[in-house]
């Protein structure tokens, strides 16, 4: 079927939500809050990929305040949980590492997320993380 000359196909929010979360979601974000009303001091990167694995699942990267990482993600609605986490072993100073190890773990007891005015907000049940789109 094709629509006839003249006719158009307008989104309708409670069909296309899903698909608007997956391209909002889909994206590389920068951390910006890691702390209540407090600046992240590292540059930490999140990707949330728009390729699977071999074993279906969707994939993020990142470089948190050491090393690079990697997971596995599945989300449904504006819930998300992310494993099989992966990290590089680069050296860093001492600083860094405890807040690296902080925020992979974090990041691994992320159970919900908002995709809002180009800010992506990750929460679990005791912290949540604020991060900003990349361009």
């Amino acid at each position: 079927f094709s629509c006839k000359n003249g006719d158009s196909i307008m989104p309708n929010d409670n069909k296309t939500a899903g698909l608007a979360v997956l391209n909002n979601l889909q994206a590389k974000w920068q951390l910006i809050e890691y702390e209540p009303n407090e600046k992240n001091p590292y540059q930490v990167v999140l990707e949330f990929r728009n390729e699977k694995n071999e074993k279906g699942s969707w994939i993020l990267s990142g470089k948190s305040s050491v090393n690079f990482y990697q997971a596995d993600y599945d989300f449904s609605g504006q819930k998300i949980k992310i494993t099989n986490l992966t990290v590089t072993e680069i050296a860093g100073n001492s600083a860094a590492t405890i807040f690296e190890e902080k925020y992979l773990e974090r990041l691994l007891q992320v159970s919900d997320f908002i995709v809002k005015n180009e800010t992506l907000t990750l929460t679990s049940s005791k912290h949540k993380m604020v991060f900003k789109l990349t361009k």
